[in-house]
């Protein structure tokens, strides 16, 4: 006897969130599937104890509660991501040093341009070479430290 893996598994109405493309990331139910999961409901309840008004009401709240979560989820990462960007713009024209992840080694230049990869803010240097922020281990105004005194 064979047993089917559990994304193959039919949901307790009669669905299949994951075939209908219901479940986000991490196997969590999105605004579609819960919608497919609550119609389901509805067209299969019990007729002689039909959903109360209250259950309906409180699942349409979640429902609602849900959606205002995701957006505000996306406000907040992406206030994060200009907050970051909007901090590292203080190394543009300047000096740093830093360690290239790549090779190991301890680069110096001019930062030309700050962006943001995977979450993370990265400086790209005069000579090409990118520096995550968190790497840098000094930082100067460009043409000072040359040594020659006033």
């Amino acid at each position: 006897m064979s047993v089917g893996s559990v994304s193959d598994s039919i949901g307790p109405f009669g669905t299949n969130p994951a075939a209908a493309g219901g479940v986000g990331p991490g196997g969590r139910l999105d605004k579609q599937a819960f919608l497919m999961l609550l119609v389901a409901q509805l067209k299969n309840q019990d007729p002689m104890n039909p959903m109360q008004d209250r259950e309906f009401i409180a699942q349409l709240a979640q429902l609602n509660t849900l959606e205002q979560l995701q957006q505000l989820n996306e406000t907040v990462a992406a206030m994060a991501q200009h907050a970051a960007l909007g901090q590292v713009a203080g190394y543009l024209g300047r000096v740093v040093s830093g360690l290239d992840r790549t090779s190991g080694d301890l680069v110096t230049g001019t930062v030309v341009r700050a962006t943001i990869l995977d979450g993370a803010a990265v400086l790209e240097l005069s000579g090409g070479q990118r520096i995550d922020v968190r790497d840098v281990v000094s930082i100067g105004l460009a043409g000072a430290g040359s040594g020659s005194g006033e």
